[in-house]
């Protein structure tokens, strides 16, 4: 989002109303729905998919909302072209994925500790983490499409390991310049062994944040 030279200015908050609220979960559980299907296939399980929040924040608010900074996760970052850069970047904890391949791959462990950077994993490990954000990038890039008339088909996600600060510190350096604002979904994946928390961040481009506010009648100056 282009800016003026005012370095001082930060994108203002707004506080949503229930309806707004109400989209934006739509827009989460139609794609945790359509997920469902395809994710039980791919981890041989039934799971079960609940969205637990969703909003629209500012970019220098989002290092609030963590309480552990320093843990280590999983970003899976997917881009979708669309005009401008459109984002999806998937944030698991490094802990319930290891623990999620182990429960599929029973012969050959990973121990947690031996994980260092994404080098340290197998192709097998690698091959899941990726389908695992191929599908739910494919299904909630869809589910947003839809609410915005349009199509948007994501490229093959690229996966990182790093600690929580240091990925958020990254998303907000490379994509603060292009919008002013996130949309922050955050999903509950339930397997009978495991649990997996997800942080679904949308980056949108300037043309689908004007067309996202629009739909949901949210009245901002776009020009700040």
């Amino acid at each position: 989002m282009k800016r003026n030279n005012n370095n001082d200015k930060q994108p203002g908050e707004f506080k949503l109303t229930p309806e707004q609220i109400d989209t934006l979960k739509e827009l989460g559980n139609i794609g945790s729905g359509h997920a469902i299907t395809a994710l039980s296939k791919l981890l041989n399980n039934e799971i079960e998919v609940s969205l637990t929040s969703a909003d629209i924040i500012p970019f220098w608010k989002v290092p609030e909302l963590f309480d552990t900074p320093n843990v280590e996760v999983f970003g899976i970052y997917s881009k979708i072209p669309f005009n401008s850069d459109l984002s999806i970047i998937q944030i698991f904890t490094k802990e319930s994925l290891v623990n999620l391949i182990n429960l599929l791959n029973t012969n050959d462990k990973v121990f947690i500790e031996n994980i260092r950077n994404i080098e340290d994993l197998d192709d097998f490990s690698i091959s899941i983490i990726t389908e695992i954000g191929n599908i739910l990038t494919g299904h909630y890039a869809s589910a947003l499409a839809d609410i915005l008339s349009t199509q948007l088909i994501p490229n093959v996600p690229i996966v990182a390991l790093d600690t929580l600060n240091a990925m958020l510190n990254g998303i907000i350096a490379k994509y603060s310049q292009l919008s002013d604002y996130l949309v922050l979904i955050k999903t509950k994946i339930a397997l009978p062994e495991i649990k997996l928390n997800c942080i679904m961040c949308f980056i949108p481009c300037m043309n689908i944040l004007k067309n996202l506010f629009k739909i949901l009648n949210i009245k901002y100056n776009m020009n700040l």
